[in-house]
């Protein structure tokens, strides 16, 4: 197995470890708070790698701005819908739902740049599509029941993270260094979170100490991830890498059988999981 495929497995891991975290921290601390301290230990990540990693004497204004820009709605605006979507869906469903960005790539090809799906783009749009309706038909796992409606909080979450690739793309053009962006990014998010609900964290007092250190921890395996996932896209070919990162959900369902008892899924939506994730493969594939 190459290095690029062991990294992309890494950062799956670590995505659905973020997944399985998040479900402890909730235990000890409310939704709208948790954002405050994911993000807070992606950035501590971030910023350490690019510290070390990071050739600054290449520093770019422009990218740095574009860079900028894109940290005020992600990865912030993400973990504040997946927080919610994986409190409503629990982890599993909410990771494979949330894992059609690719869907909104393609389909921004075909209404803006006039691009034509191919045979395997148009199976994998069919696949995802099928596979989130038996998660939705299904109606939930561990004890939840769901509005079909809720399904809308990962796939805005996911709508989010293919509108800022080109953006990011942009500005790696302009300053190819993907740490950097990624630390700065994080760092505008903190700013954004912290002015969403620094004020009421505040006002309701110190948040429980274990639930502080889940959602530190929740940070770091996200950050993590990216990391990894940068570092996998450095070494190998995006038709290699996306498609094992794709695989997260399938890697956060193994992780709640172990670690969760309660959010085991019934049989049709572990098949949703897997038609959506093997849709997100042939879609990936089909356009490269």
């Amino acid at each position: 197995m190459s290095g690029a495929a062991i990294l992309a497995l890494g950062a799956a891991f670590c995505f659905a470890l973020a997944l399985i975290l998040t479900q402890f921290g909730l235990r000890t601390m409310p939704s709208w708070r948790s954002p405050l301290y994911s993000i807070g230990g992606a950035l501590i990540v971030a910023w350490l790698a690019a510290i070390l990693f990071v050739d600054w004497s290449t520093f770019n204004l422009d990218a740095a701005l574009i860079f900028a820009g894109v940290g005020c709605i992600f990865p912030v605006v993400v973990s504040i819908l997946g927080v919610r979507s994986n409190e409503r869906l629990g982890p599993a469903v909410a990771g494979a739902v949330g894992n059609v960005t690719p869907i909104f790539a393609v389909l921004g090809a075909v209404l803006f740049l006039g691009e034509r799906l191919g045979l395997l783009q148009l199976a994998g749009l069919a696949m995802v599509v099928g596979g989130v309706a038996l998660l939705a038909l299904r109606g939930g796992s561990g004890g939840r029941h769901w509005s079909v409606w809720v399904l809308g909080l990962p796939l805005a979450a996911a709508l989010v993270r293919g509108a800022i690739q080109p953006a990011i793309k942009s500005g790696l053009a302009l300053w190819p260094e993907p740490l950097a962006a990624a630390a700065i990014g994080y760092a505008l998010s903190s700013v954004v979170i912290v002015s969403l609900v620094g004020r009421r964290a505040l006002r309701e007092g110190p948040a429980i100490r274990s639930g502080v250190l889940w959602f530190l921890a929740v940070g770091f395996a996200n950050g993590s991830a990216t990391f990894l996932l940068y570092a996998a896209l450095g070494l190998g070919s995006i038709t290699v890498v996306a498609p094992l990162v794709a695989l997260f959900p399938l890697i956060g369902v193994v992780l709640s059988w172990i670690l969760l008892r309660g959010e085991q899924l019934h049989a049709i939506g572990l098949l949703g999981i897997l038609v959506s994730v093997a849709g997100v493969i042939l879609l990936l594939l089909g356009g490269n």
